[in-house]
């Protein structure tokens, strides 16, 4: 397939752009500790494993699902409803799902990797489009606003805004159209190969996983990067 020259850069969020601060599984403990719920520490990162099963794609990508903050709190609410169930002491207490999630959600803080600034500026410098393509719960703009990176971004696409998720085509030709480029003048960059590669491949373009962790230094269906900043050279 005949490329363009790179004009659009898009980016998953979390875990791309930003992650959880304090981490998820700090967060959940200080949590259940407030509200009188003890947790088997030893079981809580396969409770947590288990739960981002739900994460996975799982709407065909005909189907719409239109925004309700209902919806969104139920699945959430779900969600930690199976972390208890995997690792609470007492069995009750799978049925405080929803203090939790309410709790943990209004705690809630995201810190921006130290590698993401730098790029966005030279990305900008150099005349190219940016955009965020994110499976996220409905206000992923006011969390882009509070850490200071909304303004860095021409395109802001949020799953449950939209109502079609990655890996699904609907969400990156929106992508496409609000920035007006190619799909092979664009390129996507997340952490997840399922949603971010396999979704970009997809729909025709270049797809780059951020590997920060090394989960996946065996993978070679895409170009693999541990650090943001060499983006720069794949361009």
């Amino acid at each position: 397939m005949e490329r363009d020259d790179v004009r659009a850069v898009f980016f998953d969020a979390g875990y791309t752009l930003l992650c959880m601060d304090p981490p998820q599984e700090i967060l959940f403990l200080q949590v259940c500790s407030d509200l009188g719920i003890a947790i088997d520490d030893a079981r809580l990162a396969s409770a947590v494993r288990d739960a981002n099963m739900m994460l996975a794609p799982r709407t065909p990508a005909s189907v719409h699902r239109p925004y309700s903050i209902e919806r969104v709190d139920m699945f959430w609410i779900e969600y930690h409803r199976v972390v208890l169930q995997g690792c609470a002491v007492d069995s009750a207490s799978i049925g405080l799902a929803e203090p939790v999630y309410r709790t943990f959600s209004k705690r809630l803080g995201w810190r921006v990797y130290d590698d993401v600034r730098p790029l966005l500026t030279g990305l900008r410098t150099r005349g190219i489009k940016l955009g965020v393509i994110s499976n996220w719960t409905g206000d992923l703009e006011d969390v882009l606003r509070r850490i200071g990176l909304h303004a860095s971004f021409e395109v802001v696409i949020d799953s449950a805004r939209l109502g079609h998720e990655k890996p699904h085509p609907e969400i990156f030709a929106e992508a496409l159209k609000r920035a007006g480029v190619r799909p092979s003048a664009a390129l996507h960059v997340g952490d997840s190969i399922e949603h971010d590669v396999d979704g970009a491949l997809a729909s025709g373009l270049r797809p780059v996983l951020i590997d920060r962790v090394g989960r996946y230094s065996a993978f070679d269906r895409a170009p693999r990067v541990v650090d943001l900043s060499e983006i720069a050279a794949l361009l």
